[in-house]
């Protein structure tokens, strides 16, 4: 029997060591401020958010080595169950520079394990079980060296054979060959976008038409960040919504705070505007926390009051 559970998929996870530093000074030895390493890749912190927001959530990806450990346990600390797939191979470590005199924040990802091909049947498999018993997955991030780029075309389909929804949160290759599959939600940024369609992308009527021509792809609903203009949301009806302006601590993890947002909204049965109003609330609500995905339910509900969502023609 199907739950209220919020299924994340990570098959490319990471440890996150956010450092800050004084300044950053290319060539030279720098003296970092602080150093925090934490369960981390994009579904991770979808899971992190979902979970702040009070949702029961599930994590399910592959996880080698100590870091993989690392990653586990720090997803227990959070509260969200996971369910790993070992591998043979080491999970990557991401690296999140802060320059505390200028404010940037650079970071360095790590190109992650090889997957073998008994590895991702292993989690085939899992992820077979798993979605007979949750309503809605959200599938995050890269996919690792080893797995094909139909790897999350073939999981959607697992999923609609179950009933479920499938959200998909990806880039490049992954991203062109998953929309065919007709996932419930893609959200690409504008950028990704543009890539996916070999053409600029500046205006609101633009983003429109660039996501109505993904939905005719196969997408049923697609989302389109741009940043600090807010983002752009094409269904039966386009949207646009925008922020608040806040000082950034980071926005590392902001577009996943943001899906987990728009998940959780959908769990609970809100329409597309609020939905949107939701995951733009958690997206902002990103960039003040101290680490991706450690949003404040308080802070969620406060911006969530100042965001306008309006129908765009």
């Amino acid at each position: 029997m199907k739950t209220q559970k919020l299924l994340c998929v990570g098959l490319n996870p990471a440890v996150d060591r956010r450092i800050r530093l004084p300044q950053i000074e290319l060539g030279q030895v720098n003296r970092a401020s602080s150093a925090v390493a934490a369960a981390g890749g994009k579904a991770a912190h979808v899971a992190f958010a979902a979970r702040a927001l009070g949702t029961e959530v599930r994590w399910l990806g592959f996880l080698g080595g100590p870091e993989g450990e690392m990653c586990r346990t720090g997803m227990v600390e959070r509260g969200v169950t996971p369910i790993s797939i070992a591998i043979h191979d080491h999970t990557r470590t991401n690296l999140e520079l802060i320059d505390e005199a200028i404010g940037t924040v650079t970071e360095v990802l790590e190109p992650g394990p090889v997957i073998t091909a008994e590895e991702a049947g292993n989690f085939q498999e899992e992820f077979e079980r798993q979605v007979q018993e949750c309503s809605l997955v959200v599938a995050s991030g890269s996919l690792p060296r080893g797995l094909p780029l139909s790897f999350y075309a073939t999981l959607v389909k697992i999923a609609k054979d179950a009933g479920c929804r499938m959200l998909v949160d990806t880039s490049g290759g992954a991203l062109g060959n998953v929309i065919a599959a007709r996932p419930a939600l893609i959200k690409p940024n504008r950028q990704e976008a543009e890539a996916l369609l070999s053409r600029k992308i500046e205006t609101l009527c633009e983003s429109v038409t660039a996501a109505d021509e993904l939905r005719g792809r196969g997408a049923e609903t697609v989302i389109i960040s741009l940043g600090a203009r807010g983002a752009v949301l094409v269904s039966e009806r386009a949207l646009h919504g925008k922020a608040p302006e806040r000082n950034v601590l980071s926005a590392v993890g902001s577009g996943d705070s943001f899906l987990a947002g728009w998940a959780v909204g959908s769990l609970r049965g809100l329409d597309d505007a609020e939905c949107l109003r939701l995951a733009i609330a958690c997206g902002t609500a990103n960039c003040l926390a101290d680490a991706p995905g450690n949003i404040s339910p308080d802070e969620v509900e406060c911006l969530s009051r100042e965001i306008e969502i309006n129908a765009l023609p």
